[in-house]
């Protein structure tokens, strides 16, 4: 017997006595009143001769009730739903479903929700009331199991009649249930073929209402014999409508399958989980593994069996129906893990049903994962819960990704505190210097390991400008020996190419990381355009015109760099960082002592052979790049 009611509730039952005595209707109203007054609750009073339920206080829609019948065609005062052309209900089931409802109430109030919730709903089935209803909707939203609580406080406000404050208080549940239940739309299925979500049956297709489930993941299956069954999971959100497309395949490799029961009787014949028909019973069905199970009324079936169809072959299972005592809910994490019952595949996703009383072998295999083992043991009559994990198995085939070839380019600032050289050792306190300033472009192509480990080659240009004021600096007169004192002014432009290779690493899903570093060659030029102040042998001072001098630089590079990243789709990825370019001579630009120019009175000098750029230059790179992957 499964521990979840049918999508909507049972059906209400009707009170067809009528009140044996005023009092006991006066004194049913004073109980309830009193209850509402005090505010919302989980409570039953009993009928009268047995005395109240202490009431428990609870944040849901607030319900009250007692066991006094109604009177047939009146509003039903005392809680419980009372269509007239409904068979009466029998004072035996009216305690034994008080007994239920009390033993639910002492279990919700040890915050046993999933015990508690089978108490309700098999109070329910025997006599519908309000509370019962009410308790069933608060204890299925305990337990997460939100489009149930849903459906299940619907019902409550359909089917029964409430105090005002009742009934808002079960408006406000319905509001903020239906904004963590999804829809599902199932569109090009075959006509009656079978729908089951996460284990559980959900009609026919084409559905007469929404199937309306929790948020999440959920595996679906959509069943007709004689095509190939569709199973697919779907994640879906809070007040979401996501449409599945169930379109079913004739099947073209089949074989059948027979299923009695031993003794005769007739009892429902499940295959996968999907009502197919009653015994005796033969079908069509694809080649491979099935399983089978029957079900009764009541605890009457039989455990999971595996049934191997064969092509083109007919197999037999005699399967003997009996009392299954306790009853097992397997919920795998991931959610489309397949569930074995004693060896026996019973399915992906959730498994609910009924098993004989003893020990059991429970296992949850998924691909990428370590399979899960537990051995449980149920005793008569219990109704048990297990949550089974999976821990993920790095070493799957499925989390090693494929190796790719990658391309990115980048766009960077350059910060420069000095470019350094012998220029720069004459910039004393009566000296002015900048910052060396600059951008700088590179586009990146590699070959990346699964691992994220990958190789490549970079190119790319830069370009940096630094001014110097008033530095010290001489200017020799040609045929002079000493040469004369003055001040200098520089600006100084680099630019440049570059290319190397590189190494990096690259991790990270959502938002991924890069640790890369870079050598190579820097292959450019330095312009220095001066000008400069000195004093003449004979004491005047003057000022030289600007001269320019072009000085080829080549340096060895390394260009370690650090990035965050933001994926964007499954292809692109965003990405900002920084670089530290360390730059380090192999062939240092100088100032040409071939250039010549006016020196006054002291005829034509020259500059001094001054180094325009250090043995070692540092450069700092702020910038974004994007990032292809093939």
């Amino acid at each position: 017997m499964d521990l979840r009611t049918r999508r909507g509730g049972s059906r209400p039952l009707s009170l067809a006595r009528r009140p044996r005595a005023v009092p006991r209707l006066r004194a049913l109203s004073a109980a309830i009143a009193a209850a509402v007054a005090a505010g919302p609750a989980l409570a039953q009073p009993a009928p009268p001769a047995a005395g109240a339920a202490t009431p428990v206080k609870e944040g849901g829609a607030p319900a009250v009730e007692a066991g006094a019948p109604a009177r047939e065609g009146a509003a039903p005062a005392t809680g419980a739903a009372v269509p007239a052309e409904e068979a009466p209900v029998s004072e035996t089931d009216r305690q034994v479903a008080r007994l239920h409802f009390e033993k639910g109430l002492t279990l919700l109030r040890e915050e046993a929700w999933g015990p508690a919730l089978a108490e309700f709903l098999l109070s329910r089935k025997l006599f519908p009331t309000r509370v019962a209803t009410n308790n069933a909707a608060i204890a299925l939203r305990k337990l997460q199991r939100y489009d149930e609580a849903l459906e299940m406080f619907e019902t409550f406000l359909r089917d029964f009649t409430m105090s005002t404050a009742e009934r808002a208080a079960a408006q406000r549940e319905i509001a903020e249930l239906r904004a963590l239940v999804g829809t599902l739309d199932i569109t090009n299925a075959e006509p009656g073929a079978s729908i089951v979500v996460s284990g559980e049956e959900r009609g026919q297709y084409p559905p007469v209402k929404p199937i309306r489930v929790a948020a999440g993941a959920h595996v679906l299956r959509v069943f007709k014999e004689g095509y190939e069954p569709v199973e697919t999971r779907v994640d879906v959100a809070g007040g979401q409508t996501v449409t599945v497309n169930a379109k079913l395949r004739r099947l073209t490799r089949s074989g059948r399958l027979r299923v009695v029961e031993r003794a005769g009787k007739t009892v429902d014949v499940l295959v996968d989980n999907v009502v197919v028909g009653q015994t005796p019973w033969i079908g069509a069905l694809s080649v491979g593994d099935h399983m089978v199970a029957l079900r009764g009324a009541g605890k009457l079936g039989t455990q999971p069996t595996a049934a191997p169809v064969k092509p083109q072959e007919l197999t037999t299972l005699s399967l003997l129906a009996e009392d299954l005592d306790a009853s097992l809910r397997v919920d795998p994490t991931p959610p489309g893990a397949s569930v074995w019952i004693n060896s026996v595949n019973v399915g992906n996703g959730v498994w609910l049903g009924r098993l004989k009383v003893g020990t059991h072998r429970v296992e949850v295999k998924a691909d990428g994962f370590v399979t899960g083992t537990r051995t449980v043991t149920l005793q008569k009559g219990q109704r048990q819960s297990l949550d089974m994990g999976l821990e993920r198995d790095e070493d799957a085939d499925i989390w090693r990704k494929p190796p790719k070839i990658t391309l990115d380019v980048s766009a960077s600032f350059l910060l420069a505190p000095t470019l350094g050289g012998e220029i720069t050792d004459g910039c004393d306190s009566g000296c002015s210097s900048s910052l060396g300033l600059g951008g700088l472009g590179m586009i990146h192509g590699g070959y990346e390991l699964g691992s994220g480990i990958g190789v490549g080659i970079e190119l790319g240009g830069l370009f940096a400008a630094q001014q110097l004021d008033e530095r010290s600096a001489a200017l020799r007169p040609v045929g002079y020996r000493d040469p004369l004192d003055g001040t200098a002014s520089d600006t100084l432009r680099l630019g440049g190419f570059l290319a190397g290779a590189t190494f990096g690493y690259h991790f990270g899903e959502r938002f991924p990381s890069l640790l890369r570093l870079g050598a190579g060659v820097l292959v450019g030029e330095v312009r220095d355009e001066r000008t400069g102040r000195f004093r003449a042998t004979g004491g005047e001072s003057f000022n030289t015109f600007p001269v320019v001098d072009f000085a080829s630089a080549t340096y060895f590079y390394a260009d370690p760099e650090v990035r965050l990243g933001l994926r964007l789709g499954e292809r692109w990825e965003v990405a900002g960082g920084v670089k530290l370019l360390l730059l380090i001579g192999l062939s240092k630009p100088k100032w040409d002592r071939t250039i010549e120019l006016a020196a006054a009175s002291d005829g034509i000098g020259t500059y001094e052979p001054e180094s325009l750029m250090g043995d070692f230059v540092l450069m700092i790179s702020p910038g974004a790049s994007l990032r292809y992957q093939f």
